[in-house]
């Protein structure tokens, strides 16, 4: 693989050991606490060691901790707490050095940066002149996670890339069977388990959702699973490269098994879109032959992915052949509903203040077929919230037509450095493209560029295609 073995062993022993501290922190709020402290003094260390830790563990928990709460307690939680380390350790550390961070050399990113902290500044001045002073806060502090461009660009260098794309595989292979495990667990429906304390903890702590649906079948969703979807193209690309390695094989079977028991629509059209342009660019720049081996390496992963669901939802006791087919795209379907009933308020908001917005924390209200919103306790489905879906439109909504802009021309411009970089490391820079774009799509219907989600792939992208564009560097 991409990988070092031994380093990726060692990543997956973090992550078991995140996901037990997770589970008892949940279940015993007194021990919160204990492992906060232990977390905290193991980054500090690791900080005081190395300057390149300040971007490793920031991503270690992000590529596992989905939405930031997987630890966590009232308004504290594991996200919260490395974000200010970071910060407190890299002012007292870099101190004497701020006025020549690495940075204000590069003017374009300089530029990218300073537009986002006006902007931004200027969404949230209005969000609390014009909405509830709460919502604003709740609303923009996602975006605070750009902050970490500067950090990350001091310290970056591409002799790091291949570690963080360890730490990326190692954290999605332990998503791609968590989810698995619980499909099973919530598909069998076993006596001995105890699913109730199991759903909560998925829940509560914002990983992700579990939702049944027909004949036993539960939706098994993490935010975190667009990092499937990067992982994906990264290792699919290098399988591409090399010789067929079976590690490789079963490592994108269960990644796409993942993918698959998500049933996230925008996830799969994303990847389904981006996969055909990458084969019809590979046929046109690689040729038929490294065409051909992509198909092979397709199918062969496809039949192990089909294979691992069907076992997997139908073992031991068996209930249906039929799984994948229940994510219907009708467009009666309550989610799809939804984003349908939000569309035309988010439209008219837009058409109302289309240059400067209306401000984080902007609120409207739409009639939502959500089974959590329409029940029993709201007959009608009204639902006023400041959260949207149509992740582009929210951007536009709320700080206006430059800060969409703002966006659309950073992930331009990671598109375009990348095209122009690949006869420096073809494999490299065509899995940013793929990346970039599948965030792009996905970013229409869900968003996740306005989070921790999806920024992160914009400031490390704009770091490997920036720091080094000059260079040469060789990932493998």
């Amino acid at each position: 693989m991409l990988f070092s073995r031994n380093k990726f062993n060692n990543y997956i022993i973090i992550f078991l050991i995140l996901e037990l501290f997770s589970f008892l922190s949940f279940s015993y709020s007194n021990l919160f606490l204990p492992i906060l402290i232990i977390i905290s003094i193991l980054s500090i260390g690791l900080f005081l060691k190395k300057p390149i830790f300040f971007l490793y563990i920031p991503l270690i928990e992000l590529f596992w901790g989905s939405l930031g709460h997987s630890i966590t307690y009232n308004i504290f939680s594991i996200r919260l707490v490395i974000f200010v380390l970071v910060f407190i350790f890299f002012f007292l550390t870099h101190f004497f050095k701020l006025h020549k961070l690495k940075i204000y050399k590069n003017k374009k990113l300089l530029y990218i940066f300073l537009t986002f902290l006006l902007l931004f500044s200027f969404g949230s001045i209005r969000g609390y002149v014009l909405n509830n002073h709460t919502n604003v806060f709740l609303d923009a502090n996602n975006y605070l996670y750009l902050l970490y461009l500067p950090i990350w660009y001091e310290v970056y260098s591409n002799k790091y890339l291949s570690n963080i794309i360890t730490i990326l595989q190692s954290a999605t292979l332990i998503i791609a069977v968590k989810t698995i495990i619980l499909f099973n667990l919530f598909s069998q429906n076993y006596s001995f388990v105890n699913l109730d304390i199991i759903y909560k903890w998925v829940r509560d702590t914002r990983t992700g959702e579990i939702t049944p649906l027909s004949n036993n079948l539960s939706r098994i969703f993490f935010q975190s699973h667009f990092y499937l979807l990067v992982a994906f193209f990264f290792t699919f690309l290098e399988q591409i490269k090399k010789h067929l390695s079976v590690y490789n094989l079963i490592y994108l079977s269960l990644i796409l098994s993942g993918l698959l028991i998500s049933m996230s629509r925008s996830f799969w059209l994303a990847g389904l879109i981006v996969l055909i342009l990458l084969l019809l660019f590979i046929f046109f720049v690689k040729g038929r032959i490294v065409f051909f081996k992509s198909l092979i390496i397709l199918t062969i992963i496809s039949f192990f992915s089909i294979i691992t669901i069907q076992l997997f939802f139908n073992l031991p006791k068996f209930n249906s052949f039929n799984i994948l087919e229940k994510r219907s795209v009708d467009i009666s379907e309550p989610a799809i509903n939804s984003r349908m009933q939000l569309l035309q308020p988010m439209l008219e908001s837009i058409k109302e203040n289309p240059v400067i917005g209306h401000g984080f924390g902007k609120e409207l209200s739409y009639y939502s077929s959500d089974p959590r919103i329409k029940n029993e306790n709201n007959l009608t489905g009204l639902h006023t919230t400041y959260s949207f879906e149509w992740g582009w439109l929210e951007m536009w909504l709320k700080v206006g037509i430059f800060y969409i802009v703002l966006f659309i021309y950073w992930v331009y411009t990671i598109l375009k450095k990348s095209f122009n970089l690949l006869s420096l490391n073809f494999y490299i820079y065509l899995s940013i493209i793929t990346v970039i774009l599948s965030l792009s799509i996905i970013n229409v219907f869900t968003p996740y560029i306005n989070h921790p989600l999806g920024l992160w792939l914009l400031i490390l992208s704009s770091l490997i295609i920036f720091k080094n564009e000059k260079k040469s560097f060789s990932y493998y």
